[in-house]
């Protein structure tokens, strides 16, 4: 896919709305995705996410996405993307269909968290999300706590202790700051 693609660079806090007819992949860098602008913001960039896909099959959608960092895009039309991944071969087509897979998850989580949760419940639904993350991105950095906090208005403090009791109730398997696992299922309330 690289050989057929252009490279597109983007500095720090700059916007980015695909254009028609073209899909992009982020190569390097960290950009936010948010529905029709910057206020209504869903959550960071997934690794290998394809964007404009959405936009291409769906027009009706308008997405916002918006660099953290200097970042940079392989740009490919969306024709050659269709040839890579719909006629080259299954395999291609099973590696999209995952990818799509966890953009929809992504976004069901970041609308539930969203909603009318407790701040436990939050916590509760970033603890799936950051195995998503871990899945997908294997050499993530960044650890739970700051995982949650940066992508909610819940204090830290609160965090640390939600996190701490779940650690020490057998719920959580927590390394280095990193989470391993989820070991039996959480309760609704804390």
């Amino acid at each position: 896919m690289i050989a057929c693609s252009e490279t597109l660079s983007l500095g720090k806090d700059q916007g980015f709305i695909p254009q028609p007819g073209y899909l992009y992949f982020l190569l390097q860098g960290q950009m936010t995705l948010a529905f029709g602008d910057e206020q209504n913001l869903v959550g960071i960039v997934i690794a290998h996410m394809p964007l404009g896909l959405l936009e291409h099959y769906c027009p009706s959608v308008a997405l916002y996405y918006q660099c953290l960092g200097e970042c940079q895009l392989a740009k490919i039309t969306a024709s050659d993307f269709e040839r890579i991944f719909f006629h080259s071969s299954p395999g291609y087509m099973q590696e999209l269909t995952t990818i799509l897979a966890y953009m929809g998850i992504f976004a069901l989580d970041a609308h539930y968290e969203r909603g009318s949760q407790t701040s436990f419940q939050t916590i509760k639904s970033m603890l799936s999300r950051y195995l998503y993350r871990s899945e997908i991105d294997g050499g993530q950095h960044e650890s739970l706590s700051a995982f949650i906090i940066k992508r909610t208005n819940l204090s830290r403090s609160y965090v640390y202790q939600v996190l701490a009791a779940l650690r020490e109730g057998g719920y959580i398997t927590v390394k280095k700051g990193k989470l391993i696992s989820i070991d039996r299922h959480i309760p609704e309330k804390f």
